[in-house]
């Protein structure tokens, strides 16, 4: 139970990472397609 808990966990965080840094990465596409 433990395994799925931590599992859970770093899929949580991995999604809080990917949101955060998303509007920096499409800010950073449309830089560069001027």
């Amino acid at each position: 139970m433990k395994k799925i808990v931590i599992g859970g966990a770093a899929v949580a965080a991995m999604v809080a990472v990917v949101y955060e840094v998303l509007p920096d990465l499409r800010r950073y596409l449309r830089i560069r397609r001027m």
